[in-house]
This record gives structure tokens, C-alpha cells and sequence, in this order.
């Protein structure tokens, strides 16, 4: 996934959780801001990495993902998304 499509992908993921925020492609990764103010970045992760894809860093902290989801739950709960009342999406048949 390229940093723009990362971009993208976080730039949804923020509008969905209704999560004030910005989203820029920052040299070979993504840089945003928490509503706290707490600066993120996310990187690709080198192949000698493997299997971890990207790195989730905020200040005095680095995180590893293995994969999508992995990556979107890490953001979800470095900027709040959905504390204090829950907010899951069910999916269920009618």
C-alpha cells in the first residue's frame, strides 16, 4: 500500500469513527494528529520485519501491525474512537 492510498485509508477510517482529524502523507509513512494533540505516525515496515506490515509511532512508543485491521484498531484506540459509550458495529441477519 502506497503512502497516499495509506493516507486515504486513514482519512476514512477518521471520518467513520466521526474522529476530528488530518491525515498527510509524511516522507515514506503518514503523520496525523490525535484530538488530544499527540503527533502519529505510521510507517511501512521493512521486509527484514516480516510479518509485521506497518509501525504505529506516538511519542515514547512504537507499535507493530501485522495487518489492516491490526493497523485500524491501533489507531482506533491511540485517538479514542469510540470511549466512554461503545460503539461497535454489529453485523447480524435481519
Amino acid at each position: 500500500m502506497t503512502p497516499p492510498e495509506l493516507r486515504d485509508l486513514l482519512a476514512d477510517a477518521l471520518a467513520l469513527w466521526e474522529v476530528p482529524g488530518r491525515v498527510a502523507v509524511a516522507g515514506e509513512g503518514v503523520a496525523l494528529r490525535a484530538p488530544d494533540g499527540t503527533a502519529l505516525r505510521v510507517t511501512a515496515a521493512e521486509a527484514t520485519d516480516r510479518p509485521i506490515r506497518w509501525w504505529v509511532e506516538k511519542p515514547g512508543q512504537r507499535r507493530p501491525c501485522t495487518s489492516v485491521v491490526g493497523l485500524l484498531r491501533t489507531l482506533r484506540n491511540a485517538v479514542g474512537a469510540g470511549e466512554g459509550e461503545a460503539r461497535r458495529l454489529r453485523v447480524a441477519a435481519p
